[in-house]
This record gives C-alpha cells, sequence and structure tokens, in this order.
C-alpha cells in the first residue's frame, strides 16, 4: 500500500474525502494541498511510495511531481471524456449535449489526457444551466471516488484502465474567456442563452469591455439560490 497520500483539493471537499480515505487505511497519512505554493511544499521532500490524489482542482501539477509518485496520480475531472479541459459543465450546456457525466484518469503531464480508470455518465436534463450540470457531474464524481477509495489505499498497483478513452478537442480558459465576453448589442435570446451557459451562479465571469475598461455583469444569483441549486 502507498506510504503517503497527497490530496490536492478545496477546504470544503479535503475534511469529508480525507476522511473517507483513511476509512480504509488508517495508518496512511493524508495531506491535504489546496494551492501550488502547498504543492510545492508538500514534494520539497521526498517521499518513498507516495501517491497523489486531485479531485476538482484548477492546480495545474508539474510532471517533475507526478514523477515522483512511485504509485501514481490521479485525476477526479467533473466532465466526461468528452469535455476535457477547463469548465466542461459550460461548453456542455452551450453545445446541448445531451448526456454529460464525471471522469477519473491517471495524471500525465498534458492536462486531462492520462488513462481513463472510472466514469459515470448521465442524460443531461431538460433545460439543464451551468450550476445544476456542475452539481450533477459533482455528485457523480463523489460516487466514483468512493468506488475507488479502498484500491488507492491499499494497492500499490496502477488502477486498472476503464477502456475509455478521450474525445473532443481540450477546452482552454481562453476560450471559456471569449465567450463570457459580451457586447452591447446582444439579443435578449443570445443573452440569456450566454448566461445559462457561462454566467449563471456566484461567479460574475460575464462582462463586457467599453473603452479598453472592463465591467462586469452583476449577476443576481444570492447564496440561497446556491444553496438551493446544490441540494436538488
Amino acid at each position: 500500500m502507498p506510504k503517503e497520500i497527497v490530496l490536492l483539493t478545496g477546504d470544503r471537499e479535503a475534511p469529508h474525502l480525507a476522511a473517507h480515505l483513511r476509512g480504509f487505511a488508517p495508518a496512511i497519512p493524508v495531506r491535504h494541498v489546496s494551492t501550488r505554493a502547498d504543492l510545492d511544499e508538500a514534494f520539497a521532500v521526498p517521499v518513498a511510495g507516495r501517491r497523489l490524489i486531485a479531485f476538482t482542482t484548477n492546480v495545474i501539477v508539474p510532471g517533475r511531481y507526478l514523477a515522483a509518485c512511485e504509485h501514481g496520480g490521479y485525476n477526479f475531472h467533473p466532465g466526461p471524456p468528452s469535455y476535457p479541459g477547463v469548465y466542461p459543465e459550460s461548453f456542455a450546456v452551450w453545445e446541448k449535449a445531451p448526456r454529460f457525466g464525471a471522469t477519473a484518469h491517471r495524471m500525465l503531464r498534458q492536462v486531462d489526457a492520462g488513462p481513463i480508470v472510472a466514469t459515470e455518465w448521465f442524460d443531461v436534463p431538460s433545460d439543464c444551466g451551468r450550476m445544476h450540470l456542475a452539481t450533477l457531474a459533482f455528485e457523480a464524481l463523489v460516487r466514483i471516488f468512493g468506488d475507488l477509495a479502498d484500491a488507492m489505499m491499499n494497492s500499490n498497483a496502477l488502477l486498472p484502465e476503464s477502456g475509455e478513452a478521450w474525445s473532443g478537442a481540450t477546452r482552454l480558459r481562453s476560450e471559456f474567456d471569449a465567450f463570457c465576453r459580451v457586447e452591447p448589442g446582444i439579443s435578449a435570446e443570445e443573452y440569456q442563452r450566454r448566461y445559462r451557459a457561462f454566467g449563471e451562479g456566484p461567479f460574475q465571469d460575464l462582462h463586457m469591455l467599453i473603452h479598453g475598461h472592463r465591467f462586469k455583469i452583476e449577476n443576481p444569483w444570492t447564496e440561497a439560490d446556491l444553496k438551493r441549486e446544490m441540494g436538488r
């Protein structure tokens, strides 16, 4: 079994994921990191038998850190193999994808390109916006994590590949930003479609550029809206 788990995820998810992992092997230390600085500190000291687990993180893991993980690194990606890259839920809503899901894969130097070890697919509900789809994908990802936790804690071997393959273009942050930029003359229909895919939620991603100045479009979402969406 691994000698150390480095868990790269947010502060909200970390206590629950770490507790679940420790339930399968209480003696194995699980070190939570959330930022690139935390990651650098964790890998500053070599540890034999290390495994890295990344869960819904935007931190890019350097190849040298992956090479230092004797038992591999695994990423839990909140989107299916057909939507590699950033903000998969936004692009799926924009393209009116009929199916969506979540993916676990071995990490390579190239983002969202490693061998896939697990996928969960589901049908996209009608009139589904960015936040609802992200919530459904997160729930699927938690289930995949739960299914793989025992093997990640108690096996030295790499997780078996599922045989599923990545498809579609890897989405970039620059593409997302381009969709978030709206023009003053945008039609009501186009704006609503853009909002559902890229602006919905407590993010204020939609914006306008006027005379070289960036103006954020105020988002009507409240904390109550977020809690209601997450609780669907």
